[in-house]
């Protein structure tokens, strides 16, 4: 009988190592959806603050017969949402630069736009980084 109630303990500590284990996996396995969910998220921001730039870039070079420079679009009224910060950018005649910083999640995104650009789908941005 002794043995028998021994291995009835023995059976129930290793089901609860299991369940627990499990319960673990799927926490982590959560925690990572929702990180990728939030950098995907992100990207699509930086994206679409990237294809406003392109517009902005577009008028800019139709009026001064050339892109602007991110202090001339800031000028201008260029904004971005409080969360994104540019780390690069520069400008010439036919092409520009810019790269951009979601501050919290680190993805960055860059964009070249060029003179003969017909849409901003041509020259889609360039995102790396993840969320924490």
């Amino acid at each position: 009988m002794p043995s028998t109630r021994r291995a009835d303990q023995d059976q129930v500590l290793v089901s609860s190592v299991i369940v627990a284990f499990l319960l673990l996996t799927l926490a982590a396995v959560g925690v990572k959806v929702r990180g990728n969910a939030r950098t995907d998220r992100s990207r699509a921001e930086v994206s679409g603050t990237l294809t406003r730039v392109y517009d902005q870039q577009t008028a800019f070079r139709l009026i001064n017969q050339r892109f602007a420079t991110w202090p001339e679009l800031k000028a201008q009224g260029m904004a971005l949402p409080m969360s994104q910060r540019v780390i690069a950018s520069n400008a010439s005649p036919s092409h520009w630069f810019m790269k951009v910083r979601d501050t919290n999640t680190g993805v960055v995104c860059s964009r070249t736009g060029e003179l003969f650009d017909e849409d901003p789908s041509e020259r889609p941005p360039t995102c790396v980084g993840e969320a924490p």
